[in-house]
């Protein structure tokens, strides 16, 4: 049978006596007995039903009964398999893995269904085929392949080829028949029920424009439902003159399997009768307008959202005004290269390598997995004696007085029967290529360590045989490719840094968390910062510092970088490092004098 778009659909075969029955009236008996309680066994069965179906000739009719009855039993049983891979560090398990390409699959398969059933109507009725039903097949078609990008985009894996020649196809077929703008209902949009084919296929240019592969875990799930609401604020056209050197516009080229690009970089390689501009600059403007006014909603960082929730932090708001604005322009070439390379993954594995790899001193993890006892030897009390620099204290000759009575307290602690922690290990990684920014690194062998997009990471190299000191990165994309392993995009922070503690200036029990000290860089003019985790920290506070024993008192005056996951601070050493000692002997004092207190009241 000819198809009238060149739909990418199977061929099909007569059913026999034992195909699943079709009839409106047996399929609503089925969707009745499906075990929804059990939805692994519900979603076999939809599953097994749609590649079944996918196989064989119906009537048209029948066949979009079919898929308009069970889009709501694979809304749920879809929703309810993601959570065993939304959120879950790459390389996923692999029973997690499995579950994400079911969930991609039976999306798929309702794709083809109704690819199959826009087909068979146009074939059916070449003439006087019903405007409005087909413009209700081609949105569906469309909503469900992107579905399909969605849930590649959530587990960082390749979508499967053909997803966008089919997409364009379906928009192109619905631009010749004037069907973008009819009005249609879509009860599983989340903001609105009235829809239309442009406002769907615009949302999933917007989307691949976002770079997926660069957003965090729970981002793109936001930034997809919230597109509902923005698309109508983009307009699609026939490209002109001007176009290719404007910003906020994009190219599409409706002969291709490929995603939306720059117009400047689409304009030489597309048929102008293939080729539309997505202009996004009304949607930036509105951006613009929400930061500048001080957009509230989760305002901090990524940890201030939640999952369920479409709310846009003002951090995530501005990396979309990018996306969707400026055409990314590679500031550095890339050298190919095949080197191993040593990897950590997260601040405590790195923390941890460090401190085990600097100083061949025993116990000296220990003051972080319990309780320290360090007694304090602090550094530049008073005006007279003038500060060394934080980056040479950390650095000081074997000799000195701070390392001796270090290597006693930990020989002290060595001697405690307490159970020690695991030690992390570092792991064997392959650089593939490299820029003056960073690497791109892929597994060589199955990895213990989970990773995502925004986590630090240690990487040390080697050449001539010695080994580097440990750098420190930070993950900006990765991608999970079947045959290949699991690829990384790393941007170094700084090739050297050094392990260091930090506590809240009331804690006098010094628990203190593993911190990275990263040292000035003069080239781009950063002073010497402090790595933390996300939280609690945050600018202007007080906290101590310390290093190999000594204890500093220092506040974070800027923050430069927060992930959600790790965040980056410049401080100032305060003067007065005796308010150390001060505070500490004011938290010994007996606890039952309530001095001031009743005034305070």
């Amino acid at each position: 049978m000819a198809r009238s778009l060149g739909l990418d659909v199977p061929e099909l075969s007569k059913p026999d006596k034992d195909s699943f029955d079709l009839r409106p009236r047996k399929v609503d008996e089925w969707l009745d007995t499906l075990p929804r309680a059990n939805v692994g066994e519900t979603a076999r069965q939809v599953f097994e039903a749609l590649v079944e179906i996918n196989r064989c000739q119906y009537p048209y009719q029948h066949r979009i009964h079919f898929l308009e009855s069970l889009r709501e039993t694979v809304l749920y049983v879809t929703d309810s398999m993601k959570r065993h891979f939304v959120g879950i560090n790459a390389p996923l398990p692999e029973k997690s893995q499995k579950i994400a390409a079911a969930t991609r699959e039976i999306h798929h398969a309702m794709a083809t269904g109704y690819m199959i059933a826009i087909e068979d109507l146009l074939h059916s009725s070449l003439f006087f085929s019903d405007q409005k039903a087909l413009a209700v097949l081609i949105q569906r078609a469309i909503t469900a392949l992107g579905m399909v990008l969605l849930t590649s985009y959530q587990t960082y894996q390749p979508y499967p080829p053909g997803i966008w020649s089919a997409l364009h196809k379906l928009y192109a077929a619905a631009e010749q028949r004037k069907l973008t703008q009819i009005s249609l209902t879509d009860t599983q949009h989340p903001y609105t029920n009235k829809i239309t084919i442009n406002a769907d296929y615009i949302r999933l240019l917007l989307l691949a424009l976002t770079s997926p592969y660069r957003l965090r875990h729970g981002e793109v799930g936001k930034v997809y439902d919230v597109l509902a609401r923005w698309v109508n604020k983009c307009r699609l056209k026939t490209p002109d003159k001007d176009d290719s050197a404007a910003t906020a516009k994009f190219g599409v080229n409706l002969a291709s399997d490929d995603p939306p690009r720059a117009a400047a970089l689409i304009s030489d390689h597309c048929a102008h009768e293939f080729c539309r501009i997505m202009d996004s600059t009304a949607l930036t403007n509105a951006i613009r307008k929400d930061l500048k006014q001080g957009f509230k909603t989760g305002e901090t960082t990524i940890l201030g959202l939640e999952m369920t929730r479409a709310d846009m932090s003002q951090e995530l708001m501005k990396r979309l005004l990018i996306a969707w604005c400026i055409v990314p322009k590679r500031s550095f070439p890339r050298t190919e290269k095949q080197e191993q390379v040593q990897i950590t993954l997260g601040l405590t594995a790195t923390h941890q390598i460090i401190i085990s790899g600097s100083r061949k001193l025993p116990g000296a993890d220990d003051m972080y997995s319990h309780t320290a006892q360090y007694q304090t030897d602090n550094v530049g009390r008073g005006t007279n004696n003038p500060q060394p620099d934080v980056w040479d204290m950390i650095y000081f000759p074997a000799d000195a007085e701070g390392v001796e009575n270090l290597e006693a307290q930990f020989e002290k602690e060595q001697a405690s029967p307490e159970t020690k922690k695991p030690q992390y290990q570092a792991e064997n990684w392959m650089i593939l290529n490299e820029s003056a920014r960073g690497y791109c690194v892929k597994t060589t062998d199955t990895t213990a360590s989970r990773a995502q997009v925004g986590e630090i990471v240690g990487v040390r190299r080697q050449a001539n045989g010695k080994s580097w000191k440990w750098g420190i990165g930070v993950i900006r994309w990765l991608r999970a490719e079947p045959q290949i392993g699991l690829l990384l995009g790393i941007e170094m922070l700084t090739p050297d840094a050094a392990a260091i503690g930090i506590r809240t200036l009331n804690n006098t029990r010094n628990d203190y968390q593993r911190t990275l000290m990263l040292p000035e860089l003069r080239a781009v003019n950063q002073p010497t910062t402090l790595v933390t985790s996300a939280v609690p920290y945050r600018n202007g506070q007080q906290y101590v510092i310390n290093i190999l024993g000594k204890e500093i008192l220092v506040k974070l005056t800027r923050q430069l970088l927060n992930t959600g996951l790790f965040a980056q601070f410049q401080f100032e050493i305060m003067e007065q490092q005796t308010a150390v000692q001060k505070l500490a002997a004011s938290d010994e004092d007996d606890e039952s004098d309530f001095t001031g207190v009743w005034t305070s009241i």
